[in-house]
């Protein structure tokens, strides 16, 4: 798996992305998550969080994985670099369009969430 898509992995639940490479696994692991999930999160989700790109309705497929994953959790471990692969309003986005709910006011990286 390449360092790109393991970035986008933790970044989305983020799930998770761009920490150093210990720092991903570790993230993940804290949060509840094993590799498994994290490879489903970037085969499933990668599309629906990058920068570029429109912001669109998830799949299911992808909504399946979602729900598998701590989204606040992981929010406390999106970095800078993370930010500057995957959008947080969109992953976000895709979270709450998946059912996961995250209150207004969690901090994931850089943004403040804010009421649905």
């Amino acid at each position: 798996m390449s360092s790109r898509i393991y970035f986008m992995l933790v970044a989305i639940f983020t799930v998770a992305a761009v920490f150093q490479f210990s720092g991903q696994v570790s993230g993940a692991q804290h949060c509840g998550m094993n590799t498994n999930v994290l490879g489903q999160l970037v085969s499933q989700c990668e599309k629906y969080v990058l920068k570029s790109g429109p912001k669109i309705r998830p799949s299911p497929g992808c909504c399946a994985v979602v729900k598998k994953v701590d989204v606040p959790c992981m929010c406390k471990f999106v970095t800078k670099q993370i930010e500057e692969i995957v959008s947080i309003e969109k992953m976000l986005y895709v979270a709450r369009s998946c059912g996961i709910k995250i209150s207004a006011g969690t901090k994931c990286g850089s943004f403040t969430v804010r009421s649905a």
